[in-house]
């Protein structure tokens, strides 16, 4: 699954993968936990809910999965191109508050779906 993270990542923003690769910022570093423990760990609570919600109403939602991943990688772009490698890790292994609705709006446009907010 981290390829596929890294691969999607690639394919909507070369220019955020091509400094992730500079860096030699391997998805292993960071998105390990994302993904399997559901990204429980990364936000509060409720916003968990609401990406659990999202995740288990999807026939695809491994790849669901995937895309809020790649969302949260890319609604930090600015951050991750001005970094340098310590930075861009701590970043990404201690995500930022963010509106869950913002990453999940994110992720159902890579994904090519249209998500109302509740």
């Amino acid at each position: 699954m981290m390829i596929k993270l890294s691969q999607q990542v690639k394919s909507n923003d070369h220019e955020v993968y091509l400094r992730l690769q500079q860096q030699d910022l391997c998805p292993q570093y960071y998105s390990f936990r994302w993904l399997t423990l559901l990204l429980s760990q990364e936000f509060p609570l409720p916003d968990v809910m609401r990406i659990w919600d999202s995740l288990f109403a999807d026939e695809k939602r491994f790849s669901f999965l995937i895309h809020i991943c790649c969302a949260m990688i890319l609604l930090l772009k600015d951050q991750l191109l001005d970094n340098d490698f310590a930075t861009n890790v701590k970043l990404l292994q201690n995500f930022p508050s963010m509106d869950i609705q913002i990453v999940l709006t994110k992720a159902a446009s890579l994904a090519g779906k249209n998500l109302s907010t509740p």
